[in-house]
């Protein structure tokens, strides 16, 4: 039995599985853009539940009518040193949108790519006065004095342009993952806005908007809550976990020199959940020469838990000693109103709303009936164990 990649693979195909509902689904929307009609999507889901691998499928098999670009918010965010702002931003999609065009080999696009590789540096240069070029498809291109107002607006025109100047061309589509990042940058909230008011009146792009964020975070109220730019008029998917007969199947089809006891598969799928992430990272610790019933799991899971739980191990780490301290204490108190978190960890009260806030748009807290929760157990199960073992929280 060989290791299941953790991560997305070179190899697509060889280890999806069974999203072809979502596949449809969103195909669905996005075929819209052969009649002109261009909807936006917000995708939603716990965070390993396969998300980004589910976009990078649709990528792989997109119409070859479609142009499609990939835009990773969080490579922005780390590349740029921890900062992010609207011109790195609208830079760096910008870039990505050129690249698109330099993959998709057609000679039509080479003056376009080498004026818009011209344009990145001279933004990156912070000089944007252009002699010998005014436009790019007729769009005019920004000034310096025109700052920022132009440069949104030049590359939020383009990919409709692209359409409008290419026969055979139906449709664009920029899929924007890990938007959680996006609460990194002042004014994030603007953003929003600029995309939903150039995207209404475009017939042919499609914007997907994805990440590890709570449905009930600030940062999905401000894209598509009542009072945010969209309205409601995005439509929202949420990428569930595998069933119980989903999970079981897949070991079935992909991994059937696996062996379980009822009671054993029992135990698997609860402590996984049916979360792909969970799922292959708890297969790789599993041996070919055990049947496992519900105590063995047990024992696999805990002797084995910083493999299978190395995402949460990561996530931990990027937290700061305020998130942490919310964390624990939602984990120590099974009704954790925000009275309690105001008496048990001694914050400010903008302290406690600030980093509530940021924690839910990691997704890592939600807020239902009036009470703070983890979205996931698998990170009280992983600081339980380190109490337990150790006598004290990871700091």
């Amino acid at each position: 039995m060989g290791n299941i990649p953790l991560f997305i693979p070179k190899d697509i195909d060889k280890y999806f599985y069974n999203r072809n509902k979502d596949i449809n689904k969103i195909n669905f929307y996005l075929s819209g853009l052969h009649e002109d009609i261009s909807q936006q999507l917000l995708i939603t889901g716990y965070r390993g539940v396969g998300k980004t691998f589910l976009l990078h499928k649709i990528i792989k098999d997109i119409n070859p009518n479609f142009l499609i670009t990939y835009i990773d918010i969080s490579s922005i965010y780390s590349e740029n040193d921890g900062t992010l702002n609207s011109t790195i931003l609208l830079t760096e999609i910008l870039s990505k949108i050129n690249q698109t065009l330099e993959e998709k080999d057609n000679g039509k696009f080479s003056k376009i790519n080498s004026s818009i590789r011209r344009l990145i540096t001279n933004i990156k240069l912070k000089k944007y006065d252009f002699n010998e070029i005014t436009t790019i498809m007729d769009i005019p291109i920004p000034h310096y004095e025109d700052d920022y107002k132009k440069i949104s607006k030049f590359v939020m025109q383009l990919p409709q342009k692209i359409v409008d100047n290419t026969e055979e061309v139906d449709g664009f589509i920029i899929i924007m993952d890990e938007i959680q990042m996006l609460k990194q940058m002042k004014k994030s909230e603007s953003f929003f806005w600029l995309l939903r008011s150039h995207s209404q009146f475009q017939t042919n792009v499609s914007y997907i908007l994805t990440g590890s964020t709570s449905k009930t975070s600030e940062i999905i109220e401000m894209i598509n809550g009542e009072t945010g730019a969209f309205g409601g008029r995005m439509i929202q998917l949420n990428i569930d976990p595998f069933t119980k007969e989903e999970t079981y199947n897949y070991f079935k089809e992909r991994m059937p020199e696996i062996q379980f006891t009822e009671s054993g598969f029992e135990r698997f799928y609860k402590c996984t959940r049916g979360i792909p992430a969970y799922i292959n990272s708890f297969y790789n610790v599993l041996s070919s020469d055990i049947v496992y019933d519900d105590e063995e799991v047990k024992n696999t899971f805990y002797t084995s838990i910083d493999q299978i739980l190395v995402m949460w191990i990561k996530v931990w780490g990027t937290l700061n000693e305020y998130e942490k301290k919310i964390i624990i204490t939602i984990m120590e108190n099974d009704q954790t109103t925000w009275n309690i978190l105001d008496s048990k960890t001694d914050f400010s009260t903008s302290t406690i709303n600030k980093y509530l806030n940021s924690l839910q748009n990691k997704g890592i807290v939600s807020y239902k009936n009036k009470l703070y929760i983890l979205e996931d157990q698998m990170i009280k199960a992983w600081l339980e164990h380190e109490k337990q073992t150790r006598g004290f929280y990871p700091e």
